[in-house]
């Protein structure tokens, strides 16, 4: 049986498809991805994330543990500031990308995906130490993001405070369990808001009066892979290294964590594959899983592909070996096809995050 998020029946009155996503019944578009996505772009889209797990970290040794279960640095972090990272397992593998928000020096809240909710919630709880308590606060709080360039307009009304001094990556808390972040996952400004469930269905309906029009997770994929985010089960997995996937800026080697020495083993030999990005000179849809060649020697895969509904063209990341490309010539293999490609540093389209 599948979860439903607070949210559920609103998107009903709004006419979503749904998908089992990680065990939840989400939307996966209203209207019509393409429609969703051009919405984020130009004006302000709103997503139901409430399917994310949210744990609360507390206790004195709460920062010192928190620098040993992952690799980037949590102690310097001050009230307020929010921190992307990665969980890895022993041998370096990434168990899940995460957000760390520190909300006091003794308290921070850490965002993970659906899918390893409970994997990590079990990975936190049994490595806790004398004085840290792990809570799992997701079923009793909701989430949704407001993202697109009318975005700080409408959350200003919809909290009744001014956001705009609030720097991207950090957070405030206003009381009675609200909380509001400067983060996304879309690369437009915006911001994402955590609340009691009651309370998160009436910023909603607000947000929806406001102008702000509901966009489902096909359009938030899309969004994302125009940015070159990685996304865990595709660029991130338990088998591929921080390393790997183009993350080495979240690790802080003057500290000691779960998955370092094998890192360290990785850094010194060199990885044997990195992550690139794409977009097709030729006709076709790229999807995860393609062949990526180079001439015709067969040299990765795809990890994550799509059309670009802001270019027009079919765009991708992906996972070549060592040394590859090394010049002119690629090509991803679409249904038999080897359909010719450019390498792409991304992100594909502008970012316009708050700086």
């Amino acid at each position: 049986m599948s979860f439903q998020t607070p949210l559920y029946e609103l998107h009903r009155g709004d006419g979503a498809r749904f998908v089992d996503f990680a065990g939840w019944e989400m939307p996966i578009q209203f209207q019509s991805i393409t429609a969703e996505h051009k919405v984020v772009r130009e004006q302000a889209g709103l997503f139901d994330v409430s399917h994310m797990g949210r744990f609360w970290v507390r206790g004195g040794p709460a920062a010192r543990f928190l620098e040993w279960m992952v690799p980037s640095r949590v102690a310097d972090l001050t009230p307020g500031r929010v921190r992307y990272t990665v969980v890895l397992n022993p041998e370096g593998g990434i168990k899940d990308d995460i957000l760390v928000t520190c909300l006091r020096t003794d308290l921070y809240m850490l965002v993970v995906n659906a899918s390893n909710r409970d994997k990590l919630f079990s990975w936190f709880r049994n490595a806790l130490v004398d004085g840290v308590e792990c809570e799992d606060r997701t079923f009793e709080t909701g989430m949704m993001a407001i993202q697109g360039p009318a975005s700080l307009a409408i959350t200003n009304r919809l909290l009744g405070t001014d956001c705009s001094a609030m720097k991207y990556y950090h957070a405030q808390e206003l009381g009675e369990g609200l909380l509001v972040s400067r983060t996304g996952y879309t690369g437009e400004d915006g911001f994402e808001i955590i609340a009691p469930a009651a309370r998160i269905v009436d910023l909603w309906r607000q947000a929806r009066e406001m102008g702000a029009r509901p966009a489902g997770l096909g359009a938030r994929d899309s969004l994302r892979l125009e940015m070159g985010y990685a996304l865990y089960g595709h660029e991130l997995s338990e088998e591929i290294t921080p390393l790997e996937a183009g993350l080495e800026r979240v690790i802080a080697w003057d500290k000691d964590f779960i998955g370092k020495d094998a890192l360290l083993r990785q850094k010194e030999a060199g990885p044997a594959r990195h992550r690139i990005g794409f977009r097709l000179t030729g006709k076709g849809i790229p999807r995860q899983g393609c062949l990526l060649f180079e001439k015709e020697e067969a040299v990765g895969e795809t990890t994550s592909g799509g059309f670009s509904p802001v270019l027009g063209i079919g765009i991708g990341l992906g996972l070549v070996r060592r040394g590859h490309p090394a010049g002119e010539g690629l090509a991803v293999e679409i249904r038999g096809q080897k359909i010719p490609a450019q390498v792409v540093q991304p992100p594909f389209v502008a970012k316009r995050v708050k700086s």
